[in-house]
Order: C-alpha cells, then structure tokens, then sequence
C-alpha cells in the first residue's frame, strides 16, 4: 500500500482548512507503519496565543480520558 508523506498530508490540512473559509488549526496524527506515526499540524489566519491554548485544552483533555 502506498503511504503519504509528511508533506503530503500536512498539504492536505491546510488544503481542508482553507476549504472552511473560516479561522482555524488543525493538527493531525496518523499511523504510517507498524509502529511508527506521524503528526502535523496546520494553521490558517489564527492566532497563535488561540492555537496554544486551544492545545492546551486539547492535550489534557486526551490525557484525561487516556488515563
């Protein structure tokens, strides 16, 4: 099976976030093989204090419901 690259999906994100046509981050996790993954992230017109709190908030939401 043929894999995207990093480049690949991060062009991808932000062609979705500026398909919106709003404000807005994205960042992305994909697993690419057995055991090795990927992240990316996206920005279009946010700014970046919103973006780290808004990962903020994100991360620890996910830590607690993984914990």
């Amino acid at each position: 099976m043929d894999h995207m690259d990093h480049k690949e999906i991060e062009a991808k994100c932000q062609e979705f976030l500026n398909s919106l046509g709003v404000p807005g981050f994205i960042v992305f996790g994909w697993q690419k093989d057995n055991q090795e993954f990927g992240v990316v992230s996206s920005y279009h017109q946010i700014p970046s204090n919103v973006a780290v709190k808004a990962m903020s908030w994100a991360l620890h939401d996910f830590a607690n419901r993984a914990l």
